[in-house]
């Protein structure tokens, strides 16, 4: 029977022998299908051989359903239920019927979405003290865990080169869809550069019987937080296809979870993780390790999401999202091995008109590598004006209007976007007054797996009037006028990703100073 079939059936509630209340939710992976229904889920294993997993028969799929109920039982032992056939009847399809096996599934108690670090930590509820209890029970997982001459031997430096190199071989065919060709040959070489350095750290601790059976795909939606005072962390989901994805250095599986919380911009919470296993653990060598395995769990994902974005039997709104969530850790990783004045990153430097934004945007350009989008510069283009053409208008009014400004800013978003998935790193130059304007850059470059910092420049009045009276040959047509207007519009930070993004620079004295002030805070942030 077609996997599409299987699927269309069992999205029927009387396929299933006990009651469901409402509809049966089904979620698809790359490999797999889940089905809640009621109380329980299923998940069954699509029938697709991809090299480093081959579900391809359907003992194949039983024997890969058992693995994973064995396996899971470590970490969830009161999630993993049981192993059930998928049989047919008079054209009937029934979960643990009597009829013709079609298929196999495993059966697990359904967990509340709510409760998953990724749930919770796009709700905010998620502290540096929870990630650190999270920390401490993985640490303790892993000391637990068989570690012998077979998970040794696959933590020797040929493997882990080998399943790095592999995801390289396997995406090949991803370039131009979801990875630039630039970007895509740096973090190769970069990756390369990383396996000669820890060449014999990797080894060392190979030898030492250091790698482990681990879990293997530790993402923060496999992790979920259960009860309110004394909270239990159940983690789901290990990867049961592949011994040699399972069988690791530590370090390579917590670094799934670090680079989960990077790819969610929530640094914080990645070092407080990080800085809590490798104390439970004793292993402060493992710290040297984790760029080259977050930035490898990232080119993982990457390549999962782009897998995915090619199924047919994914929809076109699940395949737009596979598409984006690759093409993010793509970055994600590049940003995680790449030098800081080399990182991918979208900063906006904003202020009011005579604050030197644009001085200080082209300042960081040619000081610290930027490419700069400019909305003087954007508005005019696309009004059919030279930048030094005069567009004077009075405010809101001319090429100054609401939907000349929404334009603009559009396609200032569109330009930035094209320069990060080459990899390149970005200035916007805009006033950036609105709060919702700045909200949509940070959060698209949080949603594209970059860094991203907020720029406001401030200086007072009388500074600002000064440099006004003093233009000439300037892009901008801002005057007096403009600036008392827009001092009456402006926005203060109101939003979340604003405020954590925002840093103040001082606008006031030589302009070597306050670039020297603008490039602390990137340095701060990791960016130069």
């Amino acid at each position: 029977m077609e996997l599409e079939t299987i699927i269309d059936k069992l999205t029927d509630p009387a396929a299933y022998p006990h009651p469901v209340d409402g509809e049966v939710v089904c979620h698809q992976t790359h490999i797999s299908v889940v089905f809640l229904a009621g109380d329980y889920a299923y998940k069954l294993k699509k029938p697709v051989d991809l090299g480093f997993l081959d579900y391809s028969t359907l003992e194949k799929r039983e024997h890969f359903c058992e693995r994973e109920v064995e396996l899971n039982r470590r970490l969830a032992p009161d999630v993993y239920l049981d192993v059930v056939s998928v049989t047919v009847s008079d054209g009937q399809l029934c979960v643990g019927g009597d009829g013709e096996v079609v298929e196999w599934a495993v059966k697990m108690r359904r967990l509340p979405d709510e409760a998953t670090l990724e749930a919770r930590l796009a709700r905010g509820e998620v502290t540096a003290g929870q990630m650190e209890s999270v920390a401490r029970r993985v640490a303790a997982f892993h000391a637990e865990a068989r570690s012998d001459e077979e998970t040794a031997r696959y933590g020797r430096f040929e493997t882990v080169a080998g399943n790095a190199r592999e995801n390289f071989e396997q995406t090949v065919e991803h370039v131009g869809q979801t990875v630039h060709r630039d970007v895509y040959a740096r973090l190769e070489a970069l990756q390369e550069a990383e396996l000669d350095r820890l060449h014999d750290l990797i080894e060392r601790r190979a030898a030492a019987g250091v790698p482990s059976d681990t879990h293997g795909d530790l993402r923060l939606d496999h992790v979920y937080v259960l009860g309110e005072e004394d909270e239990e962390y159940v983690i789901v989901d290990c990867i049961e296809f592949n011994d040699r994805f399972r069988y690791a250095d530590p370090v390579a599986d917590m670094a799934f979870l670090v680079m989960d919380l990077e790819c969610a911009d929530r640094r914080d919470l990645a070092r407080a993780f990080a800085g809590a296993y490798f104390e439970a653990a004793g292993d402060r060598e493992g710290a040297e390790l984790l760029s080259f395995y977050v930035a490898y769990r990232a080119i993982v994902r990457a390549k999962v999401e782009g897998i995915k974005a090619t199924e047919p039997e994914v929809d076109e709104a699940d395949r737009a999202e596979a598409c984006e969530k690759a093409m993010s850790h793509w970055l994600l990783a590049l940003g995680r091995l790449e030098a800081p004045e080399r990182r991918p990153a979208m900063v906006l430097v904003g202020g009011l008109p005579g604050t030197g934004k644009s001085t200080l945007a082209r300042a960081l350009a040619e000081r610290a590598g930027f490419e700069v989008v400019d909305t003087d510069v954007v508005r005019k283009e696309l009004a059919g004006l030279a930048p030094d053409d005069d567009g004077k208008a009075a405010y809101g009014e001319g090429i100054y209007t609401q939907e000349w400004s929404k334009k603009t800013y559009g396609e200032c978003l569109r330009r930035a976007e094209a320069l990060l998935f080459e990899g390149k790193r970005v200035i916007v130059d805009a006033t950036f007054s609105g709060e919702a304007r700045r909200q949509m850059f940070l959060e698209r470059a949080h949603a594209l797996g970059v860094r991203s910092l907020f720029l406001e420049c401030q200086t007072s009045s009388e500074t600002a009037c000064e440099r006004l009276a003093g233009r000439t040959g300037d892009v901008s047509d801002a005057d007096w006028d403009v600036y008392t207007k827009m001092v009456e519009a402006w926005e203060a930070p109101s939003s979340a990703v604003t405020e954590w993004a925002r840093r103040v620079v001082s606008a006031e004295g030589e302009v070597g100073e306050v670039v020297d002030r603008a490039l602390e805070a990137l340095r701060e942030e990791g960016l130069c």
